[in-house]
């Protein structure tokens, strides 16, 4: 599912990746930060579990030829230096290339920034050294352990090319040397491309998109724009000196570590630092800011005061450098679409021909009779069939069509016989009433399933494991008001009251009531739901 829809909980694509994060490149596994380990224990932890898995492969057991490497790994940092120890721990041979200094990122982090070991559930996986510090103390004990190891780290080497060869190994090139191995494992990140707002005044001098000394701004106005640690900790830093502004564009914290959420809650309190939630700037200007803040309703636009600005909304995945390698993204829309399009087409074609009670105005399926209905079949199935292959094969455009396929027969069929969307009409309704209840019921069962489902997995995940009590209250609401109000009422209390005859016998006897529980909705709907009790035929608008 992940190669037919984006990842919903990242605020970017990531790199497609299966067992071990290999990517689509076979032999090619991808660690860190870009894999979706934000932390240094989550990165630490996958250098250490891809090293597993590539010790468990058949061709992993062979010695490598002279001049050839088990493993190239690509990035000295938390995942790539711990992925190089777990591999010396289990003898394979491995080289680390750094196109900086070791350790880049944390090197980048403000002058004594303290460095968290989150999730606290969770010891660090691994040999390389891991505990609460300022990022000096850590980048000299990781120095220490790479010396100690005697690791084959070279630095100021990047990469700038890779290919496979027809032996199967990689060729990778630096500037200065060239290596073959049989696995590269890249774990550079993505923190030295920092993620832009795109406003206007953004390239002031005074706006950053890093924050490396904050003891040197004093008495200042700053402007810190973004909601995960990383702007919170330069908020909470730059505020033992400033006036800080924290601006965020969602109505509330959700990735802070536990420490970073305490601090900030505490600055909040002591009015250390104003934060303006639901904000976007929408530009800088000398010596201020403007921000718009989303009410819900409306739109304020709001003035700060500034001398210094810092945009730390994380960074941007190093897109040429992922494409020189040939890698394959989430939610990449590649491939032609007129194959699935026509696909498509001929699946619904062969369904019209199929329908057995079909009264359309196209004489040759009458003409053909039972005939007409195998080619219909075989023409469905075969391009359905088609379509699968095609997506498989990575054509996302085919599974569009799958997802169109699945969902507007679920909903066109529903309308009633004699109303269904072409091709149904006049049987489709007919061949998915089950068990003496209409589809419409059905629908409403297949609706209801997958609104528990959901809705459960959701109360766990939010509710119950962070034991919020709005979280628990939010999704058991929903998923009450789904059970009682669409479907216990409509499908069992109306019919109940149809054939006890609660509601009158005028109207128990009139079909146009009898018969459309579905307007019982409208006890609940808001608009502009409610329509849908008022109006016969709203189907079309929906789908549109």
């Amino acid at each position: 599912m992940e190669e037919v829809l984006a990842s919903g909980s990242h605020d970017q694509r990531r790199p497609v990746l299966g067992k071990g994060n290999e990517s689509n490149v076979k032999g090619l596994h991808i660690i860190g930060d870009l894999a979706g380990a934000t932390v240094i224990k989550q990165a630490m932890a996958q250098g250490v579990e891809v090293i597993d898995y590539l010790a468990s492969l058949p061709e992993m057991q062979q010695r490598a030829r002279d001049g050839v490497l088990d493993v190239l790994v690509v990035g000295a940092g938390a995942a790539g230096l711990n992925a190089s120890l777990a591999a010396q721990s289990q003898g394979i041979n491995c080289v680390v290339l750094e196109k900086s200094k070791i350790a880049n990122t944390i090197e980048n982090f403000p002058e004594g920034k303290w460095i968290y070991t989150e999730p606290d559930s969770k010891p660090p996986k691994g040999k390389l050294w891991l505990d609460g510090a300022r990022k000096e103390d850590l980048v000299k004990r990781w120095h220490q352990i790479i010396e100690h190891n005697k690791l084959d780290v070279h630095i100021e080497e990047a990469l700038t090319e890779v290919t496979k060869q027809a032996d199967g190994l990689f060729l990778a090139k630096p500037p200065v040397d060239e290596y073959r191995a049989k696995k590269i494992v890249l774990a550079t990140g993505q923190r030295g491309n920092p993620r832009k707002l795109g406003v206007l005044g953004e390239d002031m001098e005074q706006v950053y998109h890093r924050l490396f000394s904050p003891t040197k701004y004093v008495g200042e106005n700053i402007l810190v724009v973004g909601g995960g640690n990383s702007a919170v900790e330069a908020a909470l830093t730059l505020a033992e000196r400033n006036k800080v502004v924290l601006s965020y564009r969602r109505s509330e914290f959700t990735r802070l570590f536990k420490d970073n959420r305490q601090d900030l809650d505490r600055a909040i309190g002591d009015k250390v630092i104003e934060v303006v939630f639901n904000s976007n700037v929408k530009e800088f200007r000398r010596g201020e800011a403007l921000l718009e803040i989303d009410h819900g309703g409306y739109q304020e636009q709001k003035t700060v005061p500034l001398d210094h600005g810092f945009v730390l909304i994380g960074a941007e995945l190093p897109m040429k450098f992922l494409k020189s390698l040939n890698i394959k993204l989430e939610n990449e829309w590649e491939g032609s679409v007129w194959g699935p399009l026509i696909m498509t087409g001929l699946t619904f074609l062969g369904l019209w021909f199929l329908g057995p009670a079909f009264e359309g105005p196209f004489p040759l399926s009458r003409d053909l009779g039972i005939m007409g209905e195998v080619i219909g079949g075989l023409v469905a199935g075969l391009a359905f069939v088609g379509l699968l292959y095609v997506g498989h094969r990575g054509n996302r455009w085919a599974w569009l069509g799958v997802s169109f396929f699945i969902w507007y027969p679920i909903y066109g069929i529903k309308t009633g016989k004699g109303a269904e969307f072409w091709p149904y009409r006049g049987w489709g309704y007919n061949s998915l009433s089950l068990f003496d209840r209409p589809w419409a019921f059905w629908y409403t069962v297949l609706y209801t399933a997958l609104m528990t489902v959901f809705g459960v997995g959701a109360l766990k995940r939010w509710g119950l494991d962070r034991r919020d009590k709005f979280q628990i209250w939010r999704f058991t609401s929903l998923i009450s008001f789904q059970w009682i109000f669409f479907f216990i009422i409509p499908e069992f209390l109306f019919q109940w009251a149809i054939r006890g005859q609660w509601v009158g016998q005028a109207l128990s006897e009139n079909p146009q009531f009898a018969d459309q529980a579905w307007r019982s909705y409208g006890i609940v709907y808001a608009w502009p739901l409610f329509f849908y009790t008022w109006f016969y035929d709203p189907h079309s608008i929906w789908v549109v």
